[in-house]
């Protein structure tokens, strides 16, 4: 039975169609669909749960899932990835240095969430920087910090964080592979990247533009509060 409280969000940025899946139960992660609109080729960023909600959205909204591609493989992104990837006979793909850490999921997802989450065996890993010469056009940029594998995607005119960057808030470094140092470098590199329009949508919370981003980070950086992860904030 599908959960009553999972919230559906819909966006539109240029040719792509976003639809943002709030999953996950207290962890309340945004799994991301992109839809092109003349190719119809179809993107799930972050699958997290609820496997049988995300293939309906998907299906409804009319594209063909060309690719799943992790931000970083904590339990909480990455809980419907298995079936997904066996629904539509195609592999998830993350960032060859979180390649170890996807082996491990299962047991971090048993061990300090209480949560079974099925063994990921199909997967492609990429390095440093992956373009997919398709429609829509993404980039993977790696960010380490939250991960050692973390990666943010840009598309044109918007960017997927997961928890890299959150809104007025950063990833926390406290996890396996997690460093702060890291993380900043990550961030300040990554907002550099972008347009101050461009529009971030993170992994837990709503999204924000770029130009606000910048201003926070300007006047937050060094201020504990923004190494505050949005995951304490909610529970």
């Amino acid at each position: 039975m599908l959960n009553d409280q999972l919230i559906t969000f819909k966006y539109e940025y240029g040719m792509c169609r976003i639809t943002c899946l709030v999953t996950g139960g207290q962890w309340k992660q945004n799994t991301y669909i992109v839809v092109h609109k003349s190719s119809f080729n179809s993107i799930v960023i972050d699958p997290g749960d609820n496997a049988a909600f995300i293939i309906r959205q998907i299906e409804d909204a009319g594209g063909r899932l060309a690719h799943i591609l992790l931000t970083h493989p904590h339990h909480d992104h990455v809980g419907a990835v298995s079936e997904l990837s066996e629904y539509y006979g195609i592999d998830c793909e993350l960032h060859k240095l979180d390649v170890r850490l996807l082996m491990q999921v299962s047991t971090y997802a048993l061990t300090f969430a209480n949560k079974i989450i099925a063994p990921i065996t199909r997967f492609q890993s990429f390095e440093t920087f992956s373009f997919i010469e398709e429609e829509p056009v993404v980039r993977a940029l790696h960010t380490p910090g939250h991960t050692k594998g973390g990666v943010c995607y840009l598309f044109d005119g918007f960017v997927f964080t997961g928890d890299t960057l959150l809104n007025r808030y950063i990833g926390r470094t406290d996890l396996p592979g997690g460093s702060l140092t890291d993380l900043h470098r990550s961030v300040t590199a990554l907002l550099a990247e972008l347009t101050d329009d461009a529009v971030i949508f993170p992994g837990h919370g709503k999204p924000w533009s770029a130009g606000e981003a910048k201003k926070w980070w300007n006047e937050h950086q060094g201020n504990p509060s923004a190494h505050t992860s949005f995951l304490d904030i909610i529970n």
